[in-house]
């Protein structure tokens, strides 16, 4: 093997003025230089002023050329705007050359992208920007994302942001650096989706965020039931991009597919919209909407998880009654039964499980969800609500800081961890988690200025650091938005108790069990109603939920 003489000192210095573009400035200003001193010769001396005037021009133009060369050597003007050029990492190196003894080209070394800690590659894949023209298939071009990032988050060798962290951004005018760095991440995805009948075109782009440029592009035009192969070819091509080397295990995660039914892939996605809003009302919504795509595909596994999930938080947050246990228990029962490997069918019988108070069985699930997924946010945050309504805190804040782990821009996990943490007696923890909940709680209402859930948690989380009266502002705006939900009526209970507003707090508690709220698992464990169990009406309400 061969190597090429080391590049001259007077060779590395001309071309690194090349590689900063010195020597472009110093033509250019050399003439827009000249051009103003020859208008200054002409024009000065015909306006009667001194001759002095011209030479002060000529010296401030040579003053300004010092400057510019010092610039350009330092700086240099991109599209993402003006940074400081960084140091060469090419000059004064020999030529690689291959095997066979005859020289490779020469190829400048790619930016070094972020990788965690633990040497991934990371990513981020933001919400698809709905170009259908209508508001009504939104729930559609969210969906799209977000199956590329579940796909992605089944590959170990790569860390993907979470969808709540990345789809904050969802409506903002990207400033690519900066979403890189809030989130840490070294790529971004981003695309758009056009959806007209039985045909649509989505457009996607795997953005380099240390150079603002592309490395892979591509736009598909296709009919609706080829999106799962779309979603496929686009996940895989990532994976090229960033030249992740897969397993056969990796492979066949990165091909699974739920359902091969466009329709029913369709229903689903709207059922999980409107699972996504927490709400009494959007449950029902959402089981129709899964019901109608187990009517398009009966075998679709993760249809039927989703039935189970809307039932159980029915029954946790508006609607507990024997019924809606039953029907999650039932329809988890058949999600595991039709896909045995699903992580998300497992987590889902979990929390059915332990609705019933089966929760030997309801660990086992949620075990058996992690093994699967250890990346899977609900198989976490589920484990953590299952030991909390137990009472088994150091369990419950182990899980709820996986979850935070997995999904660092959720703000209930850290909420409820905190918690577990204060029953714990580990106090400078629990209020360094409740920070960490009010703070991306903050950042979700930013953007969704109406979510009544990031204001009920946000607001126990602004109580645990000494914010009393900003508490007491979004508990307030909470109740105004949705006085009818159980599930705001019951956390503002909570945010009042920890004020010491005892008998609001009360009040409020007697009109969440109006309203339908009877978990009383949850209601027994749940400390942040510590300061009213002694209140003489405490055990009254509880009584009814026997």
């Amino acid at each position: 093997m061969s190597e090429q003489p080391a590049a001259r000192p007077a060779d590395s210095f001309w071309a690194e003025l090349a590689r900063r573009r010195v020597i472009r400035v110093v033509v250019f200003y050399a003439i827009g230089g000249w051009i103003v001193i020859e208008v200054a010769s002409t024009v000065l001396p015909n306006l009667n002023l001194p001759s002095w005037t011209v030479t002060l021009v000529t010296a401030l133009v040579v003053l300004g050329f010092v400057i510019a060369i010092m610039l350009a050597w330092a700086f240099d003007i991109e599209p993402g705007g003006v940074h400081r050029t960084a140091p060469s990492t090419s000059v004064d190196q020999p030529t690689a050359t291959g095997s066979t003894g005859e020289a490779a080209v020469h190829e400048e070394p790619e930016p070094e992208r972020k990788s965690h800690s633990d040497g991934r590659k990371t990513i981020a894949v933001l919400p698809f920007v709905n170009m259908s023209g209508d508001a009504e298939n939104e729930y559609f071009s969210d969906g799209v994302a977000e199956e590329i990032l579940n796909l992605l988050t089944r590959l170990p060798q790569l860390r993907v942001s979470s969808r709540s962290s990345s789809f904050a951004y969802k409506g903002e005018q990207i400033n690519v650096k900066k979403v890189a760095d809030d989130l840490g991440v070294s790529t971004l995805l981003e695309g758009s989706v056009r959806r007209a009948g039985d045909r649509v075109r989505i457009t996607a782009q795997l953005i380099d965020t240390a150079t603002d440029s592309h490395l892979w592009s591509e736009t598909y035009d296709r009919e609706m039931k080829d999106v799962f192969a779309i979603q496929d070819d686009i996940s895989q091509s990532i994976v090229d991009a960033l030249k992740v080397t897969l397993t056969p295990k990796d492979r066949r995660a990165l091909q699974y597919v739920a359902t091969s039914d466009a329709k029913a892939y369709d229903y689903y996605l709207r059922g999980r919209k409107f699972f996504y809003a927490m709400t009494k009302r959007a449950f029902h919504h959402a089981v129709k909407m899964y019901r109608q795509a187990i009517v398009e595909d009966p075998s679709y596994a993760l249809a039927y998880a989703g039935i189970a999930d809307a039932h159980s938080f029915l029954y946790m947050y508006g609607d507990s009654t024997p019924a809606n246990a039953g029907r999650a228990q039932e329809a988890s029962n058949r999600a595991v039964e039709l896909d045995p490997d699903s992580a998300e069918a497992h987590a889902s019988r979990g929390i059915a499980l332990s609705i019933s108070k089966r929760y030997d069985e309801a660990q086992e699930e949620f075990e058996a969800a992690i093994r699967l997924n250890a990346k899977l946010f609900e198989a976490h945050y589920f484990y953590g609500r299952d030991s909390l309504a137990q009472g088994r805190f150091e369990r419950a804040a182990e899980s709820f800081a996986e979850a935070a782990s997995v999904n660092p821009g959720d703000y209930q996990a850290p909420s409820f961890e905190s918690m577990a943490l204060k029953e714990l007696g580990r106090l400078e923890e629990a209020t360094a988690a409740s920070f960490r909940s009010y703070v991306a709680a903050d950042k979700h209402l930013e953007l969704h200025p109406d979510d009544t859930r990031a204001m009920y948690l946000g607001s126990c989380a602004l109580v645990e650091i000494g914010e009393v009266e900003k508490a007491k502002n979004w508990a307030e705006r909470a109740l105004d938005t949705d006085r009818h939900e159980p599930a705001v009526l019951y956390n503002v209970a909570c945010a009042f108790s920890l004020m010491g507003e005892a008998d609001r707090a009360i009040a409020l508690l007697a009109e969440a069990i109006d309203n339908g709220f009877g978990y009383r698992a949850w209601l027994e464990n749940d400390n942040t109603l510590e300061n009213i169990r002694e209140h003489p009406r405490f055990k009254e309400l509880l009584d009814r939920l026997d």
